[in-house]
């Protein structure tokens, strides 16, 4: 599976009649490959199956609970490990949730990637927890939510995101397309508004700061002031920060490659063009908490063409003209210089 390439007679429907007969006195004698099948009755690899069997102890658990996405993706999927404790037995426990957590998750057949979130949640106490993760389903939010709950409740967050996005994602820029595409993006605009505002020492108690009428027009107001108190410290802090990732991001591949800014000014210049907020970005930088790279093409090295957020040496953001999205091209060369560079041991310390 996932090799367009590669064919094998290892995929198929499981007969099922004589796997009483077939397992006892093997390692797979409780192996729940009759229950996982008959979940989904449609052809399955079974040989990974039973390898990841005896790699999680507590697999047969987790089938017979129903977490049939977690299983599908500790045995097909590239699953992360820490997730899970499987060293205890009860259910709550394995997946590191209150008990009172436990049905809910079954209900909405929970993945790894939203587990790890509800997992933060609870170890945060949040209240409300449920209601958000249904509501980061529903709406496709993924990331920032965090940080905007250091400044409120859930309740709050929710209804403010639910308001804005009713108006902000049918408004046009200037120039005929739209400023935000879906809730996503409208979050990731207040988790940076609510950023800018915290660094610039606005109160954030205020409801005024923290629910502003037209967020757009905050968040863009906020931004320019930004841009007018760059100073020399910001300046030399920003020049140390390339300096020790410089080099070792390089890559040009199919005719793009990257390049770094020279200064606050080019990345300032970098949003001017593509009509989005990354001169916002220069303080982040210089604290270097992301960094910011362009990409460009090889025969017109000079013009902006899209704008990279990294942190943590993950890729946040790939976006171009007016905040569009990576096109199936570019997102190549993003897949190639994610794993063939940026996730290189070497630049580990560095991005």
């Amino acid at each position: 599976m996932w090799q367009e390439s590669y064919e094998a007679d290892l995929c198929g429907h499981v007969y099922c009649n004589n796997l009483g007969r077939a397992l006892p006195g093997t390692p797979w004698q409780y192996c729940p490959v009759q229950l996982f099948y008959e979940r989904f009755h449609r052809p399955m690899e079974l040989i990974p199956f039973l390898a990841g069997y005896l790699r999680h102890p507590r697999m047969e658990h987790l089938v017979k609970m129903g977490f049939y996405a977690l299983v599908t993706e500790m045995v097909y999927g590239y699953s992360h490990q820490n997730f899970l404790d499987e060293t205890q037995n009860r259910t709550h426990r394995i997946l590191k949730v209150a008990a009172e957590d436990i049905p809910y998750l079954r209900d909405i057949d929970v993945s790894e990637q939203l587990l790890r979130m509800f997992q933060e949640y609870y170890r945060l106490n949040l209240k409300d927890r449920h209601r958000l993760l249904d509501w980061q389903i529903k709406n496709k939010v993924q990331r920032d939510v965090l940080s905007i709950l250091a400044y409120m409740t859930v309740h709050k967050m929710i209804r403010y995101l639910d308001e804005q996005n009713s108006f902000l994602c049918v408004r046009k820029t200037q120039h005929g397309t739209l400023r935000y595409k879906n809730m996503q993006e409208v979050v990731s605009e207040y988790r940076d508004y609510l950023d800018m505002c915290q660094k610039q020492k606005y109160d954030m108690r205020n409801s005024f700061v923290l629910y502003p009428r037209d967020l757009q027009k905050a968040h863009d107001k906020v931004a320019h002031r930004i841009k007018l108190k760059a100073d020399a410290k910001l300046r030399k802090d920003f020049k140390i920060a390339y300096q020790r990732i410089m080099k070792q991001l390089d890559f040009e591949w199919n005719s793009m490659k990257i390049v770094y800014p020279s200064s606050l000014e080019e990345i300032i210049a970098e949003g001017h063009a593509l009509h989005h907020c990354v001169g916002s970005y220069v303080d982040r930088v210089a604290k270097k908490e992301c960094i910011i790279l362009f990409l460009r093409l090889c025969e017109e090295i000079t013009k902006p063409f899209y704008t990279i957020e990294v942190r943590n040496q993950k890729v946040i953001q790939v976006r171009g003209m007016k905040n569009d999205n990576a096109t199936p091209e570019v997102q190549k060369f993003m897949d190639q210089w994610t794993s063939r560079v940026l996730q290189a041991p070497v630049v580990s310390k560095a991005a």
